[in-house]
């Protein structure tokens, strides 16, 4: 086996790890929000010096859970922007998909500080416009939504419902689902153009 193989394979392997540490941590900490490092390691089958070796400190993973929390958020956004035929659809679709994810790594709401990073403006491409603004941009161009209200207030306000629509999902008042349905038919409706009533 030439070096450049056995390099290839080591990158591949602590690939592997990496990404077996980070779904057991998700699993893990979605029960318990407080799990150790070393249960961290137990649950991913993995040695304790592997895991320290991807995350040195507790934060560490925190950190790398909430760019994955990021790096999905984007996937279903432009899933959902790939599949939208109006943007009441795109809308409606979106909530379910937001609540989905903030469930899956609901254990970050014990991290406000990563709350406020996840509600700020989102990082922009090279033009300065973020995927979903671009669209609704756009579907306000062509009168599918509001045009007195800014496209940056429709993202703080979807960001926003989905926030608290998890507030309610983690206190038991809401099933996921619920909260998901709610959020997208409260934006659709929320943002439709005056006197559409929200038809489709």
């Amino acid at each position: 086996m030439s070096d450049q193989t056995s390099d290839a394979r080591l990158r591949s392997d602590a690939r592997r790890n990496r990404r077996t540490v980070l779904d057991a941590a998700v699993a893990l900490l979605a029960q318990r929000p407080q799990a150790t490092m070393q249960e961290v390691a137990d649950a991913s089958g993995l040695g304790r010096t592997t895991v320290y070796r991807h995350f040195p400190r507790r934060q560490d993973l925190i950190d790398a859970l909430f760019e994955e929390v990021l790096r999905e958020a984007a996937e279903t956004v432009a899933d959902a922007l790939s599949t939208a035929s109006s943007a009441r659809e795109l809308l409606c679709d979106l909530g379910p998909r937001i609540i989905a994810i903030g469930d899956r790594y609901r254990f970050l709401d014990a991290h406000p500080d990563l709350r406020e990073r996840a509600l700020a403006p989102a990082e922009g491409d090279e033009l300065g416009e973020n995927p979903l603004e671009a669209y609704l941009t756009a579907a306000q161009a062509r009168g599918e939504v509001r045009d007195d209200l800014p496209v940056t207030w429709m993202l703080t306000t979807l960001r926003g419902l989905g926030v608290v629509a998890m507030v309610e999902v983690t206190a038991g008042r809401m099933s996921v689902d619920e909260a998901g349905r709610h959020v997208g038919e409260t934006c659709a409706s929320a943002f439709a153009p005056r006197g559409d009533g929200g038809a489709s």
